[in-house]
């Protein structure tokens, strides 16, 4: 999409080197900002309900991350090679048609992703502030598919502005957190470990990101074709 431009010009169809623009770092406050939000906090608490202590499901959470985003970042290097939203990629593998079972599978995780933060966010807002829950709902569903009608260029940008903010406020809220909240000791004894809570911790954060990969390339094809080389 030209700079210039308001309104997204593309779909999914190829995206000329003419048209990249960019720089691979562009890319960190997508994924930080997609993933700073209500799901995530109730992903990194399926151990600690199953009986896992603090330090153990916080290493869990680390190692099942890194674990997920490697295989994601591969895919995500197939945006700027191949200049193609990750779904389209899937043809070569899968065929044009059977590429339609693994579009299925791709439409339910998105749908099903979108309604688990709308109702995890209207409840959050309906607890703190009182707000209409369905009118909560409609209203950030619209904005969503306002910034998805504009397209890549707003996506990037909203982002950015977003994780800056979201580190200053995450900040503020470790200080508080670490001045006002009391930890109990065992939580913090490595003696503590339990096999099914971690394991159980380690796959969900590492399927949690692996769930990404079937739209990594979709906010990395506009980059030059070297921005990973």
């Amino acid at each position: 999409m030209s700079k210039r431009l308001l309104i997204e010009q593309r779909s999914i169809e190829y995206v000329p080197l003419s048209a990249r623009h960019g720089k691979l770092w562009h890319l960190w406050p997508v994924w930080f900002t997609g993933g700073a939000h209500l799901a995530t906090i109730a992903t990194g608490f399926v151990g600690v309900a199953l009986g896992g202590s603090l330090v153990w499901m916080s290493i869990a959470v680390v190692l099942g991350c890194a674990f997920g985003t490697f295989f994601m970042a591969f895919h995500s290097t197939q945006g700027p090679q191949l200049g193609l939203p990750q779904m389209i990629q899937s043809r070569p593998q899968f065929g044009y048609l059977g590429a339609l079972l693994v579009w299925c599978v791709a439409l339910v995780t998105g749908v099903g992703y979108s309604a688990f933060n709308l109702v995890l966010a209207a409840d959050t807002l309906q607890t703190l502030s009182g707000m209409n829950r369905p009118l909560t709902m409609v209203l950030f569903g619209a904005l969503a598919a306002a910034l998805a009608v504009v397209g890549y260029d707003l996506i990037h940008l909203a982002q950015r502005v977003l994780a800056y903010v979201l580190i200053g406020v995450f900040a503020v809220m470790t200080l508080v957190a670490a001045m006002c909240l009391r930890v109990a000791p065992g939580q913090l004894d490595l003696a503590s470990y339990k096999t099914i809570p971690f394991v159980t911790q380690f796959f969900a954060a590492a399927a949690y990101q692996l769930t990404w990969s079937i739209s990594v390339s979709d906010y990395s094809r506009y980059l030059p074709r070297d921005v990973t080389s």
